[in-house]
């Protein structure tokens, strides 16, 4: 069997590039799941939500990181030892996951309003659940990680809570007396909202100010749902950049593909 020339090499060595740089988006993918997966409270800020796709999406992240980790060596191995065989099966992957790319967008497109009410709703039925800022509790960790690193109180607001099954029920010492909390002290403001990665609740700023007198300088008063649609906004155009790229990067990989099976076949033609 003859080496493929001209154009058919200049893709060859392409789909290699690229496909190297598949191997790169597997392992990092792989690293962003199980960094997810070994840190607990990641989980349980997801776990507000109470859906078991959610909750177990970390897993379906770590298998995507897995699958494009072997989607790249078999572009490498294909390309590398010129099997028309391997590169038609590769194509064949690629064009699989790029028509599912679109089908996911369109879903979320389709179905945006079911999706804001569903968080809307799970929002509001996991706060039955909150215990208090001490408990191990999976909704009490999720709710007062999500309140501190989101910088908000409840579903609309700090006057959620009152609605909850858990009003009334904790209290907090503060200079010497004893208040019944009418809102976790995790909606009060503090200098590290992200110590709480590390398992560790940063005190508030000032928790008289924040619980007795409801100072707007020390207590995030806006809700949890405004702030996660406030990220999800302020990031889209990173998901979308991303999105677009790795659309027109399948799209490169799978005319490489194509154009290295040609080169093969008018090698084997010549021979």
């Amino acid at each position: 069997m003859g080496r493929v020339e001209g154009c058919a090499a200049c893709a060859k060595y392409l789909l290699i590039v690229f496909n190297i740089i598949f191997f790169l988006v597997g392992a990092g993918l792989l690293a962003v799941g199980l960094w997810v997966l070994l840190s607990p409270y990641k989980i349980d800020i997801l776990a507000v939500l109470d859906n078991s796709i959610i909750t177990t999406g970390v897993y379906f992240i770590i298998a995507l990181g897995a699958f494009i980790f072997i989607v790249g060596f078999l572009g490498c191995c294909g390309a590398c030892c010129e099997s028309k065989l391997l590169l038609v099966l590769y194509f064949i992957i690629v064009l699989i996951v790029f028509l599912a790319q679109i089908a996911i967008c369109a879903a979320v497109v389709a179905f945006k309003d079911e999706v804001d009410d569903f968080i809307t709703n799970q929002l509001n039925a996991t706060m039955d659940d909150y215990e208090s800022v001490d408990s191990e509790n999976t909704f009490s960790v999720g709710w007062n990680a999500i309140q501190l690193v989101l910088k908000c109180c409840g579903h609309s607001g700090y006057q959620d809570w009152a609605d909850s099954a858990w009003a009334g029920t904790e209290t907090y010492t503060i200079d010497g007396q004893t208040v019944t909390l009418e809102f976790p002290v995790t909606c009060c403001k503090v200098d590290d909202p992200y110590a709480i990665v590390n398992g560790d609740y940063p005190d508030p700023l000032n928790v008289t100010a924040c619980v007795m007198e409801k100072d707007s300088n020390f207590l995030n008063e806006g809700g949890c749902y405004e702030s996660l649609q406030d990220y999800v906004i302020d990031q889209a155009i990173y998901v979308g950049a991303v999105g677009i790229g790795l659309t027109v990067f399948e799209i490169f990989c799978m005319i490489f593909a194509l154009c290295v099976c040609r080169g093969i076949s008018k090698a084997a033609d010549v021979v």
